[in-house]
C-alpha cells in the first residue's frame, strides 16, 4: 500500500511538472508567433499588441450627418471593442431619446442606460446603446437625421492578444481538470482522494473565472457601446413690446383719451353693477328673517290690541248699572 501511495505521489508530481512545461511551451510559441508577425505580417492571423490605436471620426461642420463605419470586422478575425460618443442637439430631447432607442432595438441592439431631465427653460438627456459593430453605420446615420450633431468620436481597443491568452489558459486548465478526474477515479485511499479533490476545486474555480472573462469579452466585442448625449436648445428671451401710449404727444392724442374714457366708463358700470349686486345679495339674506320677525310682531300687536278691546267692552255694563249719587 505504501508503494502505491508513493507511486501516486510521483505521478501527481510528473503531471504538475508536465503542465508547467506545457504552459511554458505555449508562451514560447506565442512569443515566436509575435516575432514572426513582426517580420512578416502575412505569417499570422492575430496581432500581439494589447490595444489598437484609437480611431476617431468627428464632424467638422455643425449639423452634418455623421456616419461611423468600423468596416467589416467579422472577417478580420480580430477581437476589437468599439466605443462611440455622440453629442446631439434636438428640438425635443425626450422625443429624440425615444427615437434613438426604437431604432437601436430595430437593428438588434438594446438599451443599457437612459436618462432625461427637464428644467424651466432647458431639457437634457442621454441614452447608452449596445449594438453590433456591423450596425454602427446605420445607427449613426439615423442619429444624424434626428437633430444637429455637435460632435462625434469613436475609440477602439484590440483585445485579440488577451482573448488568445485567456483561451489558452482555459484549455490548459481543462486539460488539468481531465487529468485530475482520471486520477481521482483510480484513487483508493481517502487521503489521496481529498488531496486530488483540493487540487480539482482550485482548477475548476479557475476554469469558471476564465469562462466568465471570455463571456464578458465576447459581449464587449459583439456589442459596441454608443453613448448619445442629447440637449435641447434654450428658447431665446422674449423682448417686451413697446408701449404705444408712451410719450407726451401720444399720451394726449385723441385715441389715448378715447380709450381711457371708454375704460373709465366700463369701470364705472362694472363698479355700479357689482355694488347693486352686493346690495341685492345682502337684502336676499335679510328678507326672510325680516318677514318672519315682522309677521310675528304684527301678530303680537294684533293680539294685544284685541285683548284690550275685550277688557274695555266688558267693563262698560258695570259702569251703567252703578247707582247715581
Amino acid at each position: 500500500m505504501k508503494n502505491k501511495f508513493r507511486l501516486l505521489a510521483i505521478v501527481l508530481s510528473l503531471i504538475f511538472i508536465l503542465s508547467g512545461c506545457a504552459s511554458g511551451s505555449t508562451m514560447a510559441v506565442r512569443d515566436n508567433s509575435t516575432a514572426a508577425e513582426t517580420t512578416n505580417a502575412a505569417a499570422t492571423t492575430y496581432s500581439d499588441s494589447k490595444s489598437a490605436l484609437p480611431v476617431s471620426d468627428s464632424s467638422g461642420q455643425s449639423g452634418k450627418v455623421v456616419a461611423i463605419d468600423p468596416g467589416n470586422v467579422a472577417d478580420s478575425g480580430k477581437k476589437i471593442i468599439y466605443t462611440v460618443n455622440i453629442s446631439l442637439q434636438a428640438d425635443d430631447a425626450n422625443k429624440a431619446i425615444t427615437d434613438i432607442s426604437n431604432k437601436a432595438i430595430e437593428l438588434g441592439g438594446y438599451i443599457s442606460n437612459s436618462s432625461y431631465s427637464q428644467g424651466d427653460n432647458s431639457a437634457t438627456g442621454s441614452v447608452t446603446v449596445r449594438i453590433s459593430p456591423e450596425k454602427l453605420k446605420e445607427l449613426t446615420e439615423h442619429i444624424g437625421t434626428i437633430g444637429t450633431v455637435l460632435s462625434s468620436n469613436m475609440g477602439s481597443q484590440d483585445v485579440t492578444a488577451q482573448y488568445v491568452d485567456i483561451t489558452a489558459r482555459l484549455e490548459n486548465a481543462q486539460a488539468q481538470e481531465a487529468q485530475l478526474l482520471a486520477i481521482m477515479a483510480k484513487a483508493v485511499e481517502i487521503k489521496d482522494i481529498l488531496s486530488v479533490r483540493t487540487e480539482l476545486d482550485t482548477i475548476q474555480s479557475e476554469i469558471e473565472e476564465l469562462k466568465g472573462e471570455i463571456r464578458l469579452m465576447d459581449n464587449q466585442v459583439g456589442y459596441s457601446t454608443v453613448i448619445i448625449s442629447v440637449t435641447q436648445p434654450t428658447p431665446p428671451p422674449v423682448t417686451p413690446e413697446a408701449d404705444k401710449n408712451s410719450g407726451l404727444i401720444a399720451r394726449w392724442s385723441f385715441n389715448y383719451i378715447l380709450q381711457n374714457v371708454q375704460k373709465g366708463f366700463a369701470n364705472s358700470m362694472s363698479f355700479t353693477v357689482n355694488t347693486l349686486g352686493v346690495i341685492f345679495i345682502v337684502l336676499s339674506y335679510l328678507l326672510i328673517p325680516a318677514v318672519i320677525i315682522g309677521g310675528v310682531t304684527v301678530i303680537i300687536v294684533f293680539i294685544v290690541k284685541r285683548s284690550k278691546k275685550k277688557k274695555i267692552s266688558a267693563s262698560k255694563p258695570e259702569d251703567l248699572n252703578e247707582p247715581k249719587q
